[in-house]
């Protein structure tokens, strides 16, 4: 027996199933990013960003951004691993500032001082010249080996605060800003000692000296006479940074210290002599979270990026965005 095919209605029976399945497809796919799986927020996120060189809004897909900011903030030399932790942090603030921006109309900038420095592909080209290729690969491979990752502390995204070396010991939150952050505590942060501003000394004549800090300071009241008598520090944390410093008829912190003369920690110690002060610091940066030599000493030691994390943001969780504790 011979069976007559209806091509007509077996066509539409291909389109019905075709159409079955897009809509299984689409289901899956809004399910994901309903609960922040794969394709959920972190997949085609879309930040404003300010560009403060060029002074326009750029649009970028949050891991593009990211990639950019690894290349800005952490040296391309640096382990695998320790630019994973980077591009974790780097999103995490990214995180952060979707509901808190950085200034109407704009989530983000590229201006350091108020957000994450940022590079621009044109200028990773210019500043790596041939090896552009190699380090670009090196770091776009760690951002999107972590992608959709940041660091949270009840279920919201952290302050991911982080800084070039902090000299052996980083610092509690409160004694540099405002707050106490339970997730932002000082711990120890050995193997930084290749760091190039590990230690460094600063030399300032007497005169410039005193210049520079009674400009500051309207109290101190300082001479070059009597200047060695008149600056002394007071207290330090157990970080090894200054907390207060008498600086003639002023008491002020050992950070706005640091500020007026621009040291490149506030973990500074004082030697006067005839004609001159030479300032002793350890560390550069603030001392506050996440160590980026520091980081980079763990991962040669064997540790990943979560391990990096953990250590140096207290008790906090590592999830992909939009998902809850795991």
């Amino acid at each position: 027996m011979r069976y007559r095919i209806d091509w007509k209605r077996l066509g539409l029976l291909v389109a019905v199933c075709i159409l079955a399945v897009a809509l299984v497809r689409g289901c899956l796919f809004a399910c994901a990013r309903q609960e922040g799986g794969e394709e959920g927020p972190a997949v085609g996120q879309v930040l404003r960003v300010y560009n403060a060189k060029t002074k326009k809004v750029m649009r970028l897909d949050l891991e593009e951004y990211v990639v950019g900011v690894v290349a800005a903030e952490m040296p391309v030399s640096f382990e695998p691993e320790a630019l994973k932790a980077q591009a974790v942090a780097a999103r995490t603030y990214a995180a952060r500032a979707l509901s808190d921006p950085c200034a109407a109309g704009r989530d983000v900038c590229t201006d350091s001082t108020c957000c994450q420095s940022w590079r621009s592909p044109e200028e990773m080209k210019k500043n790596w010249g041939t090896s552009y290729e190699a380090n670009y690969a090196k770091v776009t491979a760690a951002v999107y080996a972590t992608a959709g990752e940041i660091v949270t502390y009840g279920g919201k995204p952290i302050q991911a605060l982080y800084h070039s070396t902090s000299g052996g010991q980083t610092e509690d939150s409160e004694h540099v800003f405002s707050s106490s952050l339970a997730y932002l505590r000082s711990v120890e942060s050995p193997g930084e000692e290749s760091a190039a501003r590990f230690s460094a000394v600063q030399a300032f004549s007497l005169s410039d000296f005193v210049k520079k800090l009674n400009k500051e300071f309207s109290k101190a009241k300082l001479t070059v006479k009597k200047a060695a008598s008149q600056v002394k520090v007071l207290s330090r944390f157990d970080s090894g940074r200054v907390e207060l410093v008498q600086v003639g008829g002023a008491e002020v912190t050992g950070r706005e210290f640091r500020r007026a003369l621009s040291l490149n920690s506030a973990n500074f110690r004082l030697k006067f002599s005839d004609d001159e002060v030479e300032i002793e610091t350890s560390g550069f940066g603030h001392g506050v979270g996440m160590s980026q030599y520091g980081a980079n000493a763990m991962a040669k030691e064997g540790a990943d990026y979560r391990r990096i994390l953990h250590h140096y943001y207290t008790d906090v969780d590592i999830v992909s965005m939009g998902k809850s504790a795991a």
